[in-house]
């Protein structure tokens, strides 16, 4: 049995929380009108709620493969997200906005704010069960701020619209999640007790693959949701289901041809199979024709199934980096995809003007370049203060077990 950890929980999170809580209630108080007003359209709300499922339930069950490791899987998950998105609208409202109006709360802000806590999730997929809550909110807390600047030069500077700037957020939570883990987390070779404890069982991977399903069939309003134009709307929802049944199909053909014995792996079907969704973020709504999609959620679930097969050893082999999830194969290079095919399907596009064409591709691909340079050094940055002794990292015995952090009453004699 692990050895008591409730010191950080008690003695730490509680205030930490509370602070937090009330700097958003004096924020929202004196700085946002009385009032609701109107900020968008209320039929706008079951996209929104599709998305709010899809990130409350989708990412927190997906988070629940580790055996031992369940209960924080989901929770976590849940607790940062309802903390994020509060910040979230505060930042996007008051710190990043291009508007001079007086900022309002609508449909249209929660929509963003909780859009932006995405990147956070999947943040922290990478560090699940080797960071505490503590750790955790305050991640939440440094990452939103970077991924609302990198939206905000991307949409003033680079002339990027909110749907795109916000297709970078796959992209962004893998890479800063990775920063993070090299610089916080010391690898885990040769730990046999963190290894024990990472190990998945049946039930959990029932409920991973559940999350799963839930993020499969809304993927399809998270890329569409910040769309106004009614066909580009069409297509987005078109186009991310056909890329999401062409990566699930590749998967489940790639899982059994890497098998000796022709057999499927779950890690591949709760995971992969996302990948289709994720590449096509970028070009969804402009796409006429399926084949391309179609191509794109093919090539996206060959690149993470491969990676999940031959690269999460090497990575955290090689580069120390160690990603529990495999967020950098269903969401890093999923996402990378999808910006290299969005600036070729620029370049191929039929225009007048070839410099204007040129011009749009590179500003295409110097988003993609500021997002991993931001999501890097912020990742970077985080993971070397997380380290922080303050925050009391968990030891190695800890990692990947629920005990030190929840009630277990069958076993309250041994806690």
């Amino acid at each position: 049995m692990p050895p008591r950890y409730s010191d950080t929980l008690r003695g730490r999170l509680p205030w930490v929380l509370l602070l937090l809580e009330t700097i958003f209630i004096l924020v929202f108080l004196f700085l946002f009108p009385q009032d609701y007003k109107f900020q968008g359209s209320l039929q706008l709300y079951p996209a929104f709620q599709d998305v709010n499922v899809m990130i409350i339930f989708g990412v927190g069950f997906l988070f629940a493969f580790l055996q031992k490791f369940g209960f924080s899987g989901v929770a976590f998950n849940f607790l940062i997200t309802v903390v994020g998105v509060q910040w979230a609208i505060i930042l996007e409202s008051l710190l990043f906005n291009k508007s001079t109006d007086i900022q309002v709360i609508g449909i249209t802000s929660l929509r963003t704010g909780l859009m932006s806590v995405f990147p956070v999730l999947i943040s922290s997929g990478v560090v699940l069960g080797k960071v505490n809550p503590v750790q955790l909110v305050m991640m939440t807390a440094m990452e939103l701020p970077v991924f609302a600047a990198n939206r905000y030069i991307m949409t003033t500077y680079l002339m990027m619209n909110d749907h795109i700037s916000m297709m970078h957020a796959s992209m962004f939570g893998a890479y800063f999640g990775l920063a993070v883990s090299w610089a916080a987390i010391p690898t885990l070779l040769g730990n046999k007790a963190s290894q024990e404890n990472e190990k998945s069982g049946v039930t959990a991977e029932l409920f991973a693959m559940l999350g799963t399903l839930f993020m499969w069939t809304f993927w399809p309003s998270y890329n569409s949701v910040l769309l106004s134009d009614h066909k580009q709307l069409r297509n987005a929802i078109y186009n991310t289901y056909f890329a999401l049944a062409a990566s699930t199909v590749t998967v489940f053909s790639a899982s059994a041809l890497l098998n000796q014995k022709g057999k499927f792996k779950m890690i591949h079907a709760r995971n992969a199979v996302l990948a289709g969704g994720v590449s096509v973020g970028f070009t969804a709504y402009m796409l006429l024709n399926p084949w391309i999609a179609l191509t794109l959620g093919l090539l996206a679930g060959l690149i993470s199934t491969f990676g999940f097969a031959y690269g999460q050893g090497t990575l955290n082999v090689i580069t120390l980096v160690h990603d529990t999830c495999g967020v950098h194969y269903t969401f890093g290079l999923p996402g990378l995809l999808g910006g290299i095919a969005y600036s070729i399907i620029i370049l191929v596009a039929d225009y007048r003007s070839i410099e204007i064409l040129k011009y749009q591709a590179v500003v295409v691909f110097g988003c993609v370049v500021l997002t991993l340079t931001l999501s890097l050094v912020g990742g970077l940055l985080t993971g070397f203060l997380l380290k922080c002794k303050l925050l009391r990292p968990p030891k190695e015995w800890h990692l990947f077990h629920d005990q030190p952090y929840w009630e277990f009453p069958h076993l309250a004699s041994h806690i």
